[in-house]
């Protein structure tokens, strides 16, 4: 049973990848740590120093050289210490290279004690006595193990049914799991314990010889440990009881686990208590240090091996596949880039740490087990801190009802800017956790913090922070002032109608903020990074100035541009005449304007280009009628049919909202050739004119045909003359369909009447013949 305490006191052996390495690399021995023994004084030193002493001139130069050493010493200490990390790393490795050195020449010897390895094998096969003594061994072994494994068969097969039980039931809580889990241990640990009583109770029977007994403990303790184990794999892995497993795996990726575990196991525990038995028999130290630095070989490969088929799998979950996109996306490049060579380091860690075991680097073991450990704990504390720092931001930006329902914009603001705060939280603490974990290696990470450099890197990147932080508020907060003051509606949840000038202006403010604030920003940022912003002020100024020369009609498109806006003369929806092009105001910017016409097409305008605007919808709009009614009308009655249509379109339901005041007749204009023109016009709504003027258009025509009224169209009236008694001279008319080529036409026509000619029935005085 000594053995075994042997074997705890060996440090492990293994790789932070799963727990089934762990195990198996506390089995793993370690040699001892080769230390530096200090030199002791002999008595000719000491002669020699009570004779320097003694003598004056050598009294001198021995306090000569003492002032020379601490002088040298002092020089030392008020040096600098390199602050660079290259410089620190080279002076470490320059001070502990003879060291290192000495340790890596020793731990290179012991592995060159092969040749007393062979030796001792051919001495045991070569003598008779030794042979008889193996044979003996072997037969002791084989009947003791015969023996426990039989008392062991025995007791496993009455716990057959319980154990059956146990692995076939299904559980969902875990804490129903790990009970169940325990009592089937329990049953396998039943066993096992039968098998050591019968096997320890046959040593007192059969007396073996002491070099026997030594044998047939180091199989019989390997046996025990190797399946005490396994015990513990199937509590973790339960590969043959799908129910109480621990772990969300299925049965294959469970089986394939337990089978690395039972080799590397095996091979760790037989192999160690083979060798020392081995020692324990004569087996030389070199032979017995170089088979424990061979079997440390063999297992690293075992690692190295199962870590090479896992490749693709553990790349696979550091990329975050099948946990949905969204875990995917947050995973980023590092993620990738780990996935790509997360097998290389760990290749080179199981390699670093069976150097460090096979060489007998001082301290190396305590210092990688520390780092690792801090390594875990920091990437499970980062990792815990990063998942509820989500969970808390997704839980302080939610909002409430009544706030969506104030402001309806709010929400998409809030969800515009989670990833970019997700990403910059997570940011920070895997920074925090990379400086830690350079710590946690012996890099000064913290101490690289505390200097001037340090201090400046981390203020740059707080001011930085908080000034993007303040104008994302600011942008925000007039962003959705502006938008809120625009969108509001009334109780009835109707939309707010604001000014032309509010819908024009606020958002080129909104734009001119944030052209401001972006400028603002970046001069910051780029002054708190070490930039010299005050060249690059200069430089602007200069080249504005030479823009301002360059660009003089832009210049002047801008300010007339802004003096439109401020002035309100032109706002987006207006209908204008601008440039002697007229349409619909679809956008304004500070240099131009663009309009929509009637058939569709879009014209922009520079503001340099507008000498007189004319704008039709300007707070209320005028449509103008200029009806033209017959001479024999009269235009009072006209007049008033105007009146009636206009307060009939007026109580319209449709019309009537958009009418601001009853028609206004204007009267009598003018007397054009063929109609009497009556002026009138109508004020409405901004843009609305149209609608109306042609609506009352409609009902006026209907009405002026429903009364009798005359809508005069343009025509000639031919003029004959007029004899001084009063009657017109008599009109002939050719009715023939023969054409013939006639002088040109006369209006007075006089003489005595063509042969043939009809004569007119009746005479009047003038003929209207319309011109079309």
């Amino acid at each position: 049973m000594g053995t075994c305490v042997t074997v705890r006191r060996r440090g492990p052996l293994g790789i932070r990848v799963l727990p089934i390495l762990f195990l198996c690399c506390l089995v793993l021995v370690t040699g001892t740590a080769t230390s530096a023994s200090g030199q002791e004084v002999t008595v000719e030193e000491l002669e020699s120093l009570v004779t320097t002493i003694e003598d004056e001139t050598k009294r001198q130069e021995l306090l000569s050289q003492l002032r020379a050493l601490i002088a040298a010493r002092q020089g030392a200490e008020e040096a600098a210490p390199p602050e660079g990390f290259g410089a620190r790393l080279i002076a470490e490795l320059s001070a502990n290279a003879a060291e290192s050195g000495q340790e890596l020449v020793g731990g290179l010897k012991r592995l060159g004690d092969l040749p007393g390895l062979w030796a001792w094998l051919g001495d045991q096969v070569g003598d008779s006595e030794s042979r008889r003594l193996w044979g003996v061994a072997l037969f002791n072994l084989v009947l003791i193990l015969t023996v426990g494994w039989l008392a062991e068969r025995v007791v496993a097969r009455l716990l057959t049914r319980p154990r059956s039980h146990l692995e076939g039931r299904e559980t969902a809580g875990l804490f129903v799991r790990i009970p169940l889990l325990l009592a089937r241990a329990v049953l396998q640990i039943v066993p096992l314990a039968v098998f050591a009583g019968a096997a320890y109770g046959m040593l007192p029977v059969m007396r073996p010889s002491e070099s026997t007994q030594i044998v047939i403990l180091s199989v019989v303790n390997a046996y025990l440990l190797t399946r005490l184990l396994l015990v513990a794999m199937r509590l973790i892995l339960a590969p043959g009881a799908a129910g109480l497993r621990l772990f969300p795996m299925d049965g294959e990726t469970a089986n394939y686990l337990f089978i690395w575990a039972s080799r590397l196991i095996g091979i760790s525990v037989f192999g160690y208590y083979a060798v020392e038995a081995a020692l324990l028999l004569g087996l030389p130290r070199g032979g017995h240090a170089a088979l424990l630095k061979l079997l440390g070989l063999l297992v690293a490969v075992l690692v190295i091996v199962f870590l090479s088929q896992n490749r693709t799998v553990v790349a696979g979950w550091i990329r975050g596949e099948g946990r949905g996109r969204l875990r995917r996306a947050l995973g980023g490049r590092l993620r990738q880039r780990l996935a790509d060579v997360w097998h290389v380091l760990a290749i080179v860690y199981v390699a670093g740490l069976y150097a460090i075991w096979a060489l007998g680097i001082e301290g190396g073991f305590e210092y990688l087990i520390r780092a690792t450990v801090l390594t875990a704990v920091i990437l499970v504390a980062a990792r815990l801190a990063a998942h509820g720092m989500r969970r808390a931001v997704e839980r302080g930006f939610t909002v409430k009802a009544d706030l969506r329902t104030r402001f309806p914009t709010l929400e998409g603001r809030v969800n515009r800017y989670m990833p970019v705060l997700h990403t910059v939280l997570r940011t920070v603490i895997y920074l925090i956790a990379g400086i830690a974990l350079l710590q946690a290696w012996g890099l000064d990470a913290f101490g690289w913090l505390e200097s001037p450099f340090g201090r400046r890197v981390v203020g740059s990147g707080l001011s930085i922070l908080i000034v993007i932080v303040i104008a994302l508020v600011l942008w925000e907060a007039v962003s959705t002032a502006i938008e809120r003051y625009l969108g509001r509606t009334d109780a009835e949840g109707n939309l707010i109608e604001r000014s032309a000038r509010a819908r024009t202006l606020l958002p080129l403010v909104r734009n001119a903020l944030l052209v401001i604030l972006l400028v603002m920003v970046t001069l910051i940022v780029l002054s708190e990074v070490g930039v010299n912003i005050g060249p690059l002020l200069a430089g602007a100024g200069v080249v504005g100035l030479a823009i301002g020369f360059g660009s003089q009609k832009l210049v002047q498109d801008v300010i007339t541009g802004a003096f439109m806006l401020f002035e309100d003369a032109i706002s987006v929806g207006d209908v204008v005449n601008v440039a002697g092009i007229g349409g619909v105001v679809e956008r304004l910017s500070i240099r131009s304007i663009r309009l929509r016409d009637l058939s569709g097409n879009v014209h922009t305008i520079p503001f340099s280009a507008v000498d007189t605007v004319t704008n039709m919808t300007k707070d209320f709009s005028m449509y103008v009628f200029e009806v033209g009614v017959a001479y024999r009308e009269s235009v009072d009655e006209v007049m008033d049919v105007l009146r009636e249509i206009g307060a009939g379109l007026q109580e319209d339901t449709e019309y009537g909202p958009l009418i601001l005041e009853p028609l206004e007749v204007l009267g009598v204009d003018q007397f054009a050739d063929s109609a009497v023109i009556i002026k009138a016009r109508i004020k409405t709504r901004p843009i609305k004119q149209w609608n109306v003027g042609r609506e009352f258009n409609r009902r006026m025509k209907n009405r002026f045909d429903e009364l009798g009224i005359e809508i005069p169209f343009p025509h000639t009236t031919l003029y004959f003359g007029q004899d001084k008694d009063g009657s017109a001279p008599p009109a002939f008319v050719d009715t023939s369909s023969k054409r013939r080529r006639k002088p040109a036409a006369r209006k007075e026509v006089s003489g005595g009447e063509p042969p043939g000619a009809a004569k007119a029935t009746g005479t009047p005085d003038e003929t209207s013949v319309p011109d079309g």
